[in-house]
């Protein structure tokens, strides 16, 4: 390209077409000083606009230098991006014919020759550095192979051993000169293993395939002295020229391998005691059950497939989930926790067993799990259940004597002082006393041995119910015949019977009852209804049917009961706080209790000091 222009204006004389080409303006532009500065190579911007101004002095030399030019994108480019072009260029000062000063310009992109020269050493470069790192490399393999742990050993097409390195000369006993040039199945493959090492080098060379190459395989190998030991190797084959070699690490496992064999021997030891412990093994994680021992299964009756593909908590019984998940919550964030507890569980065949855990934290296949251990504490949990019963039963049985000894002391003192007194009466005055009160004394004689003797019974009576020889025996009867009956009873027993009003409804078909219990019942609670209500008042005793059960209820209008005292109201030898001086055993309710619990019923009692006392008794009595 040549341009002229004038260094007075700066501007634009002549240019040529490649000038336009290049720059993307003519001289028709009019384009002002230092028109070229801007799109110059910012690095290269100054020393080219120093060397211009150079060039309007007077007697300035030729110019000739290369610099970098940044081309805006064209229009018609395919890839619309700025380019770096260099140029390189000749300029110089002449005089026009009217002796004006003017600077020529010729100049060439010469970009492609530097990109060129610059490939072309770049080129040569890599191929020198490959070459040196070729060479490196190939050092560094030696180097390596010469030092390697692993036995590195190569073969030609004909098993012909060509390379034996130092760790194979260790591994074997076989010297770098004495396996060069030996088969190397005569030299350290088993004779068992032989004919497979040549089929698959033949196969090789005929389909280029076999399944021993490129890949770690286990196997046998001789020492120089004939000892086998296990091996580890990888072949693989590689092509020189027309032919083929084949080199292989290998490497002695022999170590390994018996640790391997004792580690499975001594997993095999723990797993049979694990498996036949007394106890229950678990091993959970993430909720789920990851390993559970034979005894663990049996606890809850389940297969490992179902316990395994639940969350452990659905196999615990619900009201102790809360107690067993937080304590394993706890566990896993470090906190502590009750080392032993126990909970229940649910088995398949619909029981509840109790369990008493032991549990730790440990990492089982890099994930945080725990270790349990499951004691089935069922039979010891009833034993001690059975134990304190019986403690409790003894405790009761304590108290029981000690209120029977007091009540006794008391009942029975009262009759036999009566007793004493009538008989030292009749012993000292008898033959002078006139015949009325000799039979009144008598007669104190035989009611303090009759109130005697029905303590005696109610406490003989208690010890049978208690004992368990007082059974349920029901028979068809009517009840208004039993209610004649017990009322004609009454009569006979006691002088206020008369206060008793009795009613029936709807119960004149038989029904199966026990006559016996339903006597003891009736009597009892009318007896008390009398003892504990003034003299004046009414005691009624109602009986009504409701379908297969009878309802009894018997109200009288006495003392009443006090709230504190009708927790244990059912008890033996127990009365109530404000009988005062009123005669009692305190048996009789305790007898009808136990009456009613053979006969299949409930008891229930309404009563508020002052204002009265209802009994209502539920029985199971069918029609006959």
């Amino acid at each position: 390209m040549l341009w002229v222009w004038d260094p007075a204006t700066g501007q634009v004389m002549h240019a040529n077409a490649a000038f336009e080409r290049f720059w993307g303006f003519g001289p028709d532009h009019q384009r002002g000083p230092d028109v070229f500065l801007p799109q110059i190579h910012g690095d290269d911007r100054e020393r080219v606009r120093q060397r211009r101004e150079a060039l309007a002095q007077p007697g300035a030399a030729d110019c000739n230098e290369e610099y970098r030019v940044i081309q805006p994108p064209r229009p018609h480019d395919l890839v619309l991006q700025s380019r770096t072009a260099w140029l390189r260029e000749n300029a110089f000062a002449m005089r026009g014919p009217g002796g004006e000063l003017r600077i020529v310009h010729i100049a060439r992109d010469v970009t492609w020759q530097l990109d060129t020269t610059a490939r072309l050493r770049a080129e040569i470069n890599r191929r020198t550095d490959a070459e040196r790192n070729l060479s490196d490399a190939t050092e560094r393999l030696q180097a390596l192979i010469a030092t390697a742990n692993d036995a590195v050993v190569t073969i030609d097409a004909q098993s012909r051993i060509i390379d034996w390195n130092d760790a194979a000369e260790r591994m074997f006993g076989w010297s770098r000169t004495e396996a060069l040039g030996k088969l190397l199945t005569e030299l350290i493959i088993p004779s068992e293993h032989r004919p497979l090492h040549n089929a698959g080098i033949e196969r090789f060379l005929r389909v280029g395939d076999a399944p021993i190459f490129n890949r770690r395989v286990e196997t046998t190998a001789l020492r120089r002295s004939g000892e086998p030991f296990d091996a580890e190797l990888s072949v693989w084959p590689v092509r020189t020229g027309d032919d083929y070699t084949f080199s292989s690490f290998i490497r002695d496992i022999s170590r390994r391998k018996a640790a391997e064999r004792a580690l499975a021997d001594s997993e095999a030891k723990y797993r049979t005691v694990v498996e036949n412990v007394n106890e229950g093994i678990l091993v959970t994680a993430a909720g789920r059950i990851l390993y559970a021992n034979p005894r663990a299964l049996a606890l809850t009756g389940l297969d490992e497939d179902t316990a395994k593909s639940r969350p452990f908590i659905e196999f615990i019984h619900a009201d102790d989930r809360d107690l067993v998940l937080n304590n394993h919550l706890r566990r896993l964030r470090g906190e502590q926790v009750e080392n032993h507890y126990q909970f229940r569980v649910l088995h398949t065949d619909g029981d509840t067993r109790w369990l008493e855990i032991s549990a730790v934290v440990f990492e089982w296949q890099g994930t945080p799990a725990t270790l349990n251990f499951l004691t089935d504490v069922t039979q010891r949990r009833q034993t001690e259940q059975d134990m304190r019963s019986a403690l409790e039963r003894e405790r009761e049985l304590s108290e029981l004597k000690s209120r029977f000894v007091a009540v006794a002391s008391h009942e029975f003192r009262t009759p036999l002082a009566a007793i004493l007194s009538s008989v030292e009466l009749l012993d000292d005055y008898g033959d002078r006393l006139p015949a009325e009160e000799r039979k009144e004394m008598l007669s104190m004689i035989k009611t303090g041995v009759a109130r005697m003797n029905d303590m005696v019974d109610q406490v003989l009576l208690t010890s049978r119910l208690e004992s368990g020889r007082f059974s349920f025996s029901p028979f068809p009867l009517r009840m208004p015949d039993l209610l004649v009956q017990i009322a004609a009873e009454m009569d006979s027993a006691h002088p206020q019977a008369s206060r008793i009003a009795m009613d029936c409804d709807g119960v004149d078909a038989p029904r199966q009852v026990d006559s016996q219990l339903l006597r003891h019942i009736l009597m009892n609670l009318l007896s008390n209804a009398l003892k504990y209500s003034p003299p004046d008042s009414a005691v009624t005793c109602s009986v009504r049917a409701d379908g297969d059960r009878l309802h009894l209820r018997v109200t009288d209008q006495g003392i009443g009961i006090p709230p504190a005292d009708l927790p244990r109201l059912f008890e033996s030898f127990h009365r109530g706080t404000n009988v005062g001086n009123i005669q009692g055993t305190g048996i009789g309710l305790h007898i009808v209790k136990e009456c009613v619990g053979l006969h299949s019923g409930t008891i229930e009692v309404d009563s508020q000091p002052g204002a009265g006392t209802t009994f209502h008794v539920r029985l199971h009595a069918p029609a006959a």
